[in-house]
């Protein structure tokens, strides 16, 4: 099950071929690779090899992510599964996000900046952090973004811009990771049922910015009324609601503008407006500038910033939508 049509970029093939029942299954360490592991349904236990050098082992409790970093393994002891494994390399999202440059220091502060991925999840040399629950709609939602880009792939005669749709989908998927890494660092010191309502309404929204994310709808979908909502939003993000979702599409735009080359249209449409005239209105009022004025800003200043650390001289892993 390899797909013959493949790049320095990304291409798709089995990472886990052993067989099932009890054969447990292994994620082996790749120089520059990183994995990400998601897990539907799963019955079992994992054994997690950290870079720190420490094991932990644990039933599978589903559903989940694990995230993992190029010298780190997880095996799996397991009966039955439904799994996806993301086997990828930072530099398919970025050039310059080698793993190298994400221990710097620095980075912390380019990736302000710039708008790039921590990926904080995966540098987290806590076995226990680095497996992320979450609930049965966000783990959907990630299937489906790992599904889409699997048929991407399988297109016979795709456009120049096939890895850039991939690389959007995997991009949402991080944004979703990234915010519920966060979230969970902060349920150490705040695990009120008011922090966990608004934290479920975050990767509600994070995980589907194509739908319109009413505010009636939300209220009736969480059991809250308006009032209540906006205070909590006010009290956990300093916005509104509305403010709150404007920001996150601008952002997850940003994203899109800096890092792939898709037309306006198809960013216009994964953000759910209506036409590419609504999305560019409504990220240059937000924005301050035109979408192509910040694409090109964007990567100058990006490669600028960059232009000082040392290139690696071995070939782009790469990245490998896996399903087993």
């Amino acid at each position: 099950m390899q797909l013959t049509r493949t790049s320095n970029k990304l291409k798709r093939t089995i990472l886990f071929n052993a067989e099932r029942g009890g054969t447990p299954y292994f994620a082996p360490p790749h120089t520059g690779y990183f994995s990400l592991i998601l897990i539907k349904q799963a019955v079992g236990y994992i054994t997690i090899d950290t870079k720190s050098g420490a094991r932990v082992s644990f039933p599978i409790q589903h559903p989940m992510a694990i995230c993992l970093r190029d010298d780190e393994s997880v095996t799996f002891s397991m009966t039955d599964g439904d799994i996806y494994n993301v086997v990828f390399s930072p530099t398919f999202i970025n050039v310059n996000m080698r793993p190298s440059v994400l221990e710097e220091e620095v980075y912390a502060v380019l990736a302000e900046t710039h708008h790039l991925f921590r990926l904080a999840p995966f540098m987290e040399v806590r076995a226990d952090l680095k497996c992320i629950p979450m609930n049965t709609e966000q783990m959907d939602t990630y299937f489906q973004k790992c599904d889409s880009a699997v048929s991407v792939l399988a297109e016979e005669d795709p456009d120049n811009r096939w890895s850039c749709r991939i690389r959007a989908l995997f991009m949402d998927i991080l944004t979703g990771l990234e915010t519920q890494y966060t979230h969970m660092m902060q349920a150490a010191w705040d695990n009120s049922l008011t922090f966990m309502t608004y934290r479920n309404i975050v990767v509600h929204i994070h995980g589907d910015l194509m739908r319109p994310c009413r505010i009636e709808e939300v209220c009736r979908r969480f059991g809250i009324n308006k009032n209540k909502l906006q205070v909590i939003f006010r009290r956990y993000s300093g916005l509104s609601y509305h403010d709150f979702i404007k920001k996150a599409r601008v952002e997850r735009a940003q994203s899109y503008l800096a890092f792939t080359g898709l037309k306006l249209s198809e960013i216009a449409f994964r953000l759910g407006f209506s036409t590419e005239q609504h999305f560019y209105r409504f990220f240059r009022r937000e924005a301050g500038v035109a979408p192509a004025v910040f694409r090109q800003a964007a990567v100058a200043d990006r490669k600028a910033a960059f232009a000082g650390f040392r290139v690696l001289d071995r070939e782009d892993p790469g990245c490998y939508p896996t399903r087993y």
